[in-house]
């Protein structure tokens, strides 16, 4: 059996989490670690970082060429549409990012996901994370409604994103590139989303398996 080791809230594991359940892809074993779990991956690929594949004695650590590798080893019939250049969102996002992470990072540890269930694993992230970010979290929350502010801007501003309805209800590369960073958005109460990507997010998180955060959003 093969083994996924991830993180619910990573951006680059959801990538393989997506190509690993719409691709069905056979005697996969889905392990999430705990985020201050650093033997297990040293162990695998000789640093900190996830996702990680294990397949046939081999453990491989990109996300995308996990995904390209899950890809050819899941269900032919249920083909992921190719990459168009005009629905890339990442380049919208990246100058927004640390507003992203601001509004996501204090408040991911609070939701119950597998990687947080343990004190010390909260206490890791938290101390990671307010080194990235340069304020505390309760920093980052007092601020939510300017960081809001500029997400929200962002999420106006981006083109349209294809309904995976719209084409035989098929993932594309961009739905798998585009759908991580904006899921980890659902975690913030009263974010404004368009209703036109509200429709394509619920579309993709149904083909990919792969739930949305707005039943427990802070």
């Amino acid at each position: 059996m093969s083994r996924l080791y991830i993180y619910d809230h990573c951006p680059f594991c959801v990538r393989t989490m997506m190509v690993a359940h719409y691709k069905q892809v056979s005697d996969l074993e889905q392990v999430t670690l705990l985020n201050d779990d650093e033997d297990t991956c040293h162990r695998l690929i000789g640093q900190k970082m996830v996702p990680i594949f294990e397949h046939q004695g081999v453990a491989i650590a990109e996300s995308m060429a996990i995904a390209k590798l899950l890809d050819s080893l899941g269900a032919a019939e249920r083909v992921i549409r190719p990459l168009q250049l005009s629905e890339a969102i990442l380049p919208r996002l990246q100058p927004v990012q640390a507003h992203s992470w601001a509004l996501t990072f204090p408040r991911v540890t609070r939701i119950g996901l597998e990687e947080f269930a343990t004190e010390s694993a909260c206490a890791y992230f938290r101390n990671k994370k307010e080194a990235l970010l340069g304020c505390s979290f309760e920093q980052a929350l007092a601020e939510t409604d300017t960081h809001k502010a500029a997400i929200e801007q962002m999420l106006a501003e981006l083109p349209p994103l294809s309904l995976p309805s719209a084409h035989g209800n098929t993932l594309s590369w961009n739905d798998v590139m585009n759908f991580p960073p904006l899921r980890g958005l659902t975690l913030v109460q009263g974010l404004t989303f368009p209703p036109a990507v509200l429709q394509w997010l619920d579309e993709v998180a149904e083909l990919s398996g792969v739930s949305l955060y707005f039943d427990r959003a802070i």
